[in-house]
């Protein structure tokens, strides 16, 4: 069988959904995440879903090439509309924060839902406090940086366990995670000198870059 490619971001989602049995994955695209769990994971079945017909067209062929039909559902539907019985884990990528806890105000009205697998675009630091509030713990979480781009992958399960928000469970002797915290400390000092009027995001960047120094090694 033709082996896809996909990108080193949902490689690493896929990496995270080994123990699902039936997930769900809003804003699916072309349904490429999907696609590459069935191939390297004969015990899972997925929901691919998006708001948009143009992607699921494309997700519907990419389904049947790689003769998936049986394991590979597609449904046009806005966030958790799309949830079905026995769906234990639900995966959102590539959208911000803010749409994110949007999709996932009414999770816990699904019980089935044990895992969120979560890749946003911005705002980690909010998504990480948010998702805890909803009763959902971080059990582990990476970055990986693509096309010189860094993303956060980030696994919760039903707990009650409180990781702090800005650093999470991230390995500070990891590379990558290092040279993100180095990343972010000189974007935040960059924007701390271009800042004139808003002083409360000016003293939270400035926290953020003391919180970073104490930590991680800016040679």
């Amino acid at each position: 069988m033709e082996k896809i490619n996909i990108n080193k971001r949902l490689k690493t989602i896929s990496a995270y959904l080994l123990d699902s049995k039936k997930m769900l994955d809003i804003g699916c695209d072309h349904a490429l995440l999907g696609v590459y769990a069935c191939l390297n994971n004969q015990n899972i079945n997925v929901i691919a879903s998006d708001i948009r017909e143009k992607p699921l067209i494309k997700a519907r062929e990419n389904i049947i090439k790689y003769h998936l039909e049986k394991r590979i559902k597609i449904k046009k539907a806005d966030g958790l509309e799309a949830m079905e019985e026995n769906v234990d884990t639900v995966v959102i990528s590539g959208m911000g924060t803010l749409n994110i806890l949007k999709i996932l105000e009414n999770i816990n009205n699904y019980p089935s839902v044990s895992n969120i697998v979560l890749s946003p675009n911005n705002d980690f630091v909010l998504l990480r406090a948010k998702v805890q509030e909803l009763g959902f713990q971080i059990i582990k979480e990476e970055i990986v940086k693509d096309n010189n781009k860094y993303y956060l992958i980030i696994l919760f399960n039903k707990g009650k366990e409180k990781t702090d928000n800005f650093f999470g469970k991230l390995d500070l002797s990891n590379t990558i995670n290092i040279d993100y915290f180095r990343y972010l400390y000189f974007k935040n000092k960059q924007i701390i000198n271009q800042i004139n009027n808003d002083y409360h995001k000016k003293e939270l960047l400035i926290k953020q870059n003391d919180m970073i120094r104490k930590k991680v090694d800016l040679k």
